[in-house]
């Protein structure tokens, strides 16, 4: 570790800390077959337990990563792992839907604070040519530990212990992060504002000027499409796979690891590649293919388990590999660096608050009208509408941008 350079060890360590996230945000709707029916709640009440999670991950995301542009980042990354960390715990003694509600709600403010302001942090520490590389390092960890390795996980673990100690045991890891954090990561010096203005005036005017930054709102309108697919599939597929498929729960935990793996393959992958090809290009595509996969994947129900496994895998590979790019990588590339944690926040809260809040509980009524393959169906709409938007993009791929200056500066 002494001969790794900093910026790799922070990045690694901001990494682990989203996988985490992911792990403990997704643990209890694998859980869901167990504990549903523990709680006596139906569809609409399992999507509104996603939700809450959400709406408080959009409001924190926003607030505390706008925070930390003013006030510095590692403060904030430190109190919110660890107060996530103990929602996690806190999770396994719900004994009701309005218990698990407030929980899960309290939860989604601790992971909010630590995505935005780990992507200004990195942002801010890594080399332009590397940017998409260690995004994706950064986010490859979400679907690696959350969807990957965390349905394997939360379901074998409940295979020896009560659902309620597997809270407890995935909420250790936040807590060791949290002190590893206070050892390695320094707090940048803030920008103070200029002259004599007013420090409050300052902040306004930036919060205002990314609001008027087109791509940040392409973002936002994009992630209000990716969070509804990522949120509506995450939340009902093991009760699809359960109830409609009729496949074990330990066989469930296999198949969507599956997407997992390929996401945390693609999250690498596919913002490299945009380093070299642009960012506008590679997100059309990716979205495009994934879009289509689901389709099938909602479909295809005679599939064999090991067909399901590769299908999620390589769909997984281009839906999460476009998320480091949309999401983190374009909006900060269109704002100064001071105003990074803005930049990424408005379209991660904006879409969480779409897509994680509001489309879990819409897709978990329709699935109790219409049965629970209508939000699979849901899934292959939503990316299909990101290929669309995607064409709205300013290209911001610093090998792009640099050519542009070349011509320009030719022609003039």
């Amino acid at each position: 570790m002494k001969k790794m350079p900093t910026e790799w060890k922070l990045v690694l360590l901001l990494a682990i800390l989203f996988g985490i996230i992911g792990l403990d945000r997704f643990a209890v709707v694998y859980l869901f077959p167990v504990i549903v029916p523990e709680l006596k709640i139906n569809n609409t009440q399992a999507g509104a337990i996603a939700s809450i999670l959400a709406f408080t991950y959009a409001i924190s995301t926003w607030l505390l990563g706008s925070y930390s542009d003013r006030h510095g980042r590692k403060g904030v990354l430190i109190f919110s792992t660890v107060f996530f960390s103990v929602m996690t715990w806190l999770t396994g003694i719900a004994k009701s839907f309005t218990a698990m509600l407030a929980i899960r709600g309290l939860l989604g403010i601790g992971e909010g604070g630590v995505f935005s302001t780990s992507v200004a942090a990195i942002s801010e520490n890594v080399k332009p040519e590397k940017k998409g590389l260690m995004m994706g390092v950064h986010q490859a960890f979400f679907p690696l530990l959350g969807i990957g390795l965390g349905p394997i996980i939360a379901t074998q673990l409940n295979e020896v212990m009560p659902w309620e100690a597997v809270f407890f045991v995935v909420g250790i890891p936040g807590i060791l992060l949290a002190y590893g954090l206070h050892k390695v990561m320094k707090n940048k010096p803030i920008a103070q504002p200029s002259g004599n203005e007013h420090p409050s005036k300052t902040e306004k005017s930036s919060t205002l000027s990314v609001l008027k930054v087109r791509n940040v709102w392409v973002a936002t309108l994009m992630s209000c499409c990716f969070q509804s697919g990522l949120y509506v599939f995450s939340t009902f597929v093991a009760l699809y796979l359960t109830q409609v498929v009729h496949l074990e729960l330990s066989d469930v935990g296999f198949i969507i690891s599956g997407w997992g793996f390929g996401g945390a393959i693609g999250m690498i992958i596919m913002p490299s590649l945009s380093d070299r090809l642009g960012r506008k290009p590679v997100v059309f595509v990716c979205s495009a293919i994934y879009g289509a996969l689901m389709y099938l994947f909602a479909f295809s129900t005679g599939l064999s388990q090991i067909q399901m496994f590769l299908l999620l895998g390589f769909a997984g590979i281009f839906g999460f590999g476009l998320a480091p790019i949309y999401l983190a990588i374009i909006p900060a590339e269109s704002v100064p660096a001071q105003q990074a944690g803005s930049a990424v926040g408005i379209p991660t809260g904006v879409g969480e608050m779409a897509g994680g809040v509001i489309m879990p509980i819409v897709a978990g009524g329709l699935a109790d009208l219409f049965g629970l393959h209508i939000t699979m169906e849901i899934v292959g709409a939503a990316f299909t509408l990101i290929a669309i938007l995607s064409v709205l993009f300013i290209e911001t791929a610093p090998v792009k941008t640099r050519r542009r200056q070349v011509s320009l500066t030719a022609n003039s």
